[in-house]
């Protein structure tokens, strides 16, 4: 695949309404949106909070910078994910539905 197939690819998928580089859903509204996969992740997210306060997002960050930087995509993304809910928990706002 080309390039500019990856481009078009993102591209529509922007349109859509998903930003896969941020890995975000983006609602009509402008809101960004953030799936959150489990109650670990919750659970985990809360932890990091409660241990690092503001910082939380940052110590997400670095772990999965040093997970990448190891080759472990799994944790990668794992901490990508837990960086996004720190994010979410941390806005101060609701947004989406609540069910």
């Amino acid at each position: 695949m080309t390039v500019r197939h990856f481009e078009r690819e993102a591209a529509l998928e922007r349109a859509r309404g998903k930003d896969r580089r941020a890995g975000k859903r983006v609602h009509q509204d402008g809101h960004q949106y953030v799936h959150v996969q489990d109650r670990a992740a919750l659970a985990e997210a809360n932890e990091l909070i409660a241990r690092f306060g503001e910082h939380a997002g940052l110590e997400a960050a670095q772990r999965a910078s040093r997970s990448r930087s190891l080759g472990n995509v799994i944790h990668f993304c794992h901490w990508k994910q837990i960086e996004r809910t720190i994010e979410m928990l941390s806005a101060g706002e609701v947004t989406g539905t609540i069910n």
